[in-house]
């Protein structure tokens, strides 16, 4: 499984129903995995993003499908970077 961080930042749509937040949390979670995205973490940030989220999926295409499912509400804008670990990095240099 590869790892993600998806960073976001609230629409005007999301800040006008920010009470609706809770259950708005609890729904995408079911989003994410019924595209076979695990969300592992998500914590609420002060400063250029407004959530941070770390995810595991099994291909890209399973975490684009989910990214771009969650954001058809309009609720949040989002920036997805795929994260390799120390030894797989370490392991593409000494391939090129």
């Amino acid at each position: 499984m590869t790892e993600y961080f998806i960073l976001g930042n609230f629409t005007q749509k999301r800040v006008e129903s920010i009470k609706e937040l809770e259950a708005s949390i609890k729904e995408s979670a079911k989003v994410f995995e019924s595209f076979g995205v695990k969300i592992t973490k998500m914590v609420f940030t002060m400063g250029r993003y407004d959530v941070v989220g770390i995810a595991t999926a099994p291909n890209e295409e399973s975490m684009a499908k989910a990214v771009l499912s969650w954001g058809t509400r309009g609720l949040l804008r989002t920036e997805t970077l795929t994260a390799f670990p120390p030894e797989l990095m370490v392991k593409m240099i000494k391939d090129i």
